[in-house]
């Protein structure tokens, strides 16, 4: 293909979607909903992948001691914990650590526990299991140990974030699919607006010889012109929103101090929006400017 060929489709391309400027413009809006839509699924997905793998890296229980045992009771506590073949490790926080790393987690609002000591808070067992298969049995036994009050177990959480995630993929799915179906069909209405205020001159460009993909060249270049500049507008409104929200989201105290839950920086996300954008802005362009060409243009 010759770069005058070229350079002819792009012309008329471009030609085509000012000709039609209010259709190419509902076209674009069409397209940048249906992308931002898209992009906060993406990142949404994203960031509960990266926090499910966070937590799932996380010591899998916590067992809390009553507050008013002894020396000798929590010692017999560790002993049970110590000798269970299903714990591959823990960590003993007495009653001074787990004031100090709630001082730590409220930050400045530490100044809330000032007149309170250390023997408001119950020693606590972080345990890490060898199979997090066995959470359940392990956490049923060590509920049963004389002088363990209750037992924390992130792996619920985990898996009921992973549950709600997987949901929220389908309908998330399901809602980028219609926007995508509508914009398809928009851009192909736009599309044939300019195939109908151009039949004459394409019947004459056939009968002087030009062939089909000729002819259809400049539409799909018009389609895809479209949904690329949709695309442009999605991405700068997408990423500069993220990066709003993560900023103050790492201002916010209370997940700064308990790494309860994190987000993803804008550079570690901008590359796959902006190809995810791209690569559907062109097929839905193209699939526009195909359906259009199919039905009413007729060479």
């Amino acid at each position: 293909m010759k770069i005058r060929t070229i350079r002819y489709y792009f012309k008329e391309g471009f030609a085509n979607s000012y000709r039609n400027k209010l259709m190419s413009l509902a076209s674009v809006l069409i397209v940048v909903a249906s992308l931002i839509v898209f992009g906060i699924f993406v990142l949404i997905s994203l960031n509960m992948q990266h926090n499910i793998s966070i937590w799932k890296e996380q010591p899998q229980l916590q067992a809390f001691c009553y507050e008013q045992l002894d020396g000798t009771q929590i010692s017999r506590v560790e002993d049970v914990i110590r000798g269970d073949d299903r714990i591959l490790s823990y960590e003993k926080v007495d009653k001074k650590q787990a004031l100090e790393r709630m001082r730590e987690k409220l930050g400045k609002d530490a100044a809330i526990l000032d007149g309170y000591g250390a023997d408001i808070f119950p020693v606590s067992f972080v345990i890490r299991l060898k199979d997090v298969s066995n959470s359940n049995e392990v956490v049923k036994d060590l509920e049963k140990v004389t002088g363990i009050e209750k037992v924390s177990y992130s792996q619920d959480t985990v898996e009921m974030i992973t549950r709600a995630s997987h949901w929220f993929s389908l309908g998330s799915s399901l809602m980028i699919i219609i926007f995508l179906v509508v914009s398809v069909f928009i851009i192909a209405n736009t599309i044939k607006l300019t195939v109908f205020a151009r039949r004459r001159e394409i019947g004459i460009m056939k009968y002087i010889g030009a062939t089909d993909w000729f002819i259809r060249w400049p539409f799909v270049v018009e389609g895809v012109i479209i949904s690329i500049t949709g695309a442009i507008l999605a991405f700068i409104l997408s990423a500069y929103g993220y990066k709003v929200v993560a900023d103050r989201f790492s201002q916010d105290t209370f997940f700064a101090s308990t790494n309860l839950l994190s987000l993803l920086n804008i550079e570690d996300v901008w590359l796959r929006l902006a190809v995810s954008y791209a690569i559907i802005a062109v097929v839905v362009g193209a699939m526009g400017s195909f359906i259009s060409m199919r039905r009413h243009l007729k060479v």
